[in-house]
């Protein structure tokens, strides 16, 4: 089942396990939007809050941002001065939402070197919509009215005279106080992903750059496959300034989701390394060496895009949920018998990479709900959010809940991450994926989360609401 020294722990249902002395307090609770948008698609209602975003709540000097579609379905942008300002909303008039697909989400990026603000929006394989600010615009001494004018136009390119047609934008913020964007070119089970990096003295984007590629071949119970994409859990920064990623591949054949793979780069993403710190000659692959970190058959209901972080001592933690042999017998499914794995099946599972290169892994013991975020303290405890199953819940495209619960969940850094409790539990219903935000997280030890309410019928809009946490381990 595994490889490159994976230790591995199955917990079962009804396993006992030490008690995380951890207490989560919620300190406030926000109205962004009391009627931001929701959507009736293949892919559920939420277009708010969805696990591939990275990121659509963020702080920034005394100001927190969220980018969302309101209910008119104009692209908002909403600031409030922390911790308790009323927050103010941007929404621009010259782009109009027309889409009902959940992929079409908004990533929200901000350079800290010149202030710029970032917005890429409504993207499934289409033309690139991208729109920055003047500089300046975000800032602790920012004294700009905000309004549409703080922004440029809407453009289908970064670099000049290099339009671009892509899917899942993200931005991340690199150690140097710049900006990074990744998307993916191609489609579902045929893609490569890009990087590209913003110039902050000039203001521009340059260096666009392949950094996984959808060739080679695979070959298991299912079938064979010559064509695949990346699903990262994300992209970050730790100690020494190295950029890790890990993901799943999502193969053209049966479209189902294998392996956890895992690189990093010492450069910014110029030059990619293995998990033995060998350089990959060529953009990572399927058959590319040493960057299978733990081997997870398509059997398994793997799902795509979950929660990754780094710790203190530059070790990587990955949450996602798949199920196992043992997880299906209980409920009397064979392996493959569900794309997804059927819900009572699902587990989250914890992967973490040792300062030596050994991965790790650990099964929690509940039932796994939405997709999960992972947050990591000072002192390397583990913060869990996701959204929990409802009773009455049903799913959308078989994994995301139309209505759910806010849970989270913690593990100390003393034990090893193996005193898995719940911490903390927010009735909904609530429609999205949970989202935090990373950057006040880091700064401030508060972890505002992104809700929004579940909507009574199709296309209703309801409140987005920030939901404010501190926590305190012993």
């Amino acid at each position: 089942m595994t490889r490159f020294g994976i230790l591995l722990w199955v917990l079962f249902i009804g396993t006992s396990v030490g008690w995380c002395d951890v207490t989560a307090t919620k300190i406030a609770e926000s109205l962004i939007d009391s009627r931001a948008l929701t959507i009736q698609g293949g892919f559920g209602q939420a277009i708010n809050g969805l696990a591939f975003q990275q990121d659509a709540v963020a702080t920034h000097g005394k100001y927190q941002y969220v980018g969302y579609y309101g209910g008119d379905r104009r692209v908002c942008l909403a600031r409030r001065e922390l911790p308790k300002g009323n927050w103010e909303v941007v929404r621009f008039p010259d782009y109009d939402f027309k889409s009902n697909d959940a992929h079409n989400t908004i990533s929200l990026g901000i350079c800290p070197k010149d202030g710029t603000i970032h917005l890429a929006f409504d993207h499934h394989g289409h033309s690139l919509h991208y729109r920055v600010s003047c500089k300046g615009a975000a800032g602790s001494e920012s004294r700009v009215a905000w309004q549409a004018s703080l922004f440029g136009p809407v453009t289908s390119e970064l670099e000049r005279g290099r339009p671009v047609r892509i899917t899942y934008p993200r931005f991340l913020q690199t150690p140097s106080g710049g900006l990074q964007f990744c998307y993916r070119q191609g489609g579902s089970g045929n893609g490569d992903r890009m990087l590209v990096d913003y110039d902050p003295e000039r203001g521009v984007w340059t260096n666009t750059r392949q950094i996984d590629s959808h060739k080679g071949a695979f070959q298991d119970s299912l079938g064979e496959s010559r064509s695949r994409c990346s699903y990262p859990n994300g992209y970050n920064y730790g100690p020494q300034g190295l950029l890790h990623m890990t993901w799943v591949w999502r193969e053209s054949s049966q479209g189902s989701n294998h392996d956890l793979m895992y690189a990093y780069s010492q450069d910014g993403g110029d030059t990619w390394r293995n998990n033995e710190g060998h350089v990959l000659v060529e953009p990572a692959h399927v058959n590319s060496p040493g960057i299978t970190v733990a081997q997870i058959p398509r059997v398994h209901g793997l799902m795509n895009t979950h929660g990754q972080t780094v710790d203190s001592h530059g070790r990587v933690h990955v949450v996602m949920w798949h199920c196992s042999d043992e997880s299906l017998r209980a409920v009397g499914v064979k392996p493959g018998e569900h794309r997804w794995g059927p819900p009572q099946a699902r587990r989250y599972h914890h992967y973490w990479r040792s300062i030596k290169g050994d991965w790790q892994h650990r099964e929690l013991p509940w039932v796994a709900g939405n997709r999960p975020k992972i947050f990591i303290d000072p002192h390397d405890n583990v913060y869990v959010i996701y959204g929990s199953r409802s009773p009455s819940a049903k799913l959308a495209d078989g994994h995301l809940h139309a209505a759910g619960d806010l849970t989270i969940v913690a593990a100390t850094a003393a034990t090893k991450w193996t005193d898995w409790t719940r911490v903390h539990h927010e009735k909904g219903p609530f429609v999205n994926e949970m989202l935090g935000d990373p950057y006040r997280w880091k700064r401030d030890g508060v972890l505002s989360v992104m809700v929004q309410q579940s909507p009574s019928q199709p296309h209703e809009p309801t409140p987005l609401r920030i939901l404010d946490f501190t926590f305190r381990a012993e």
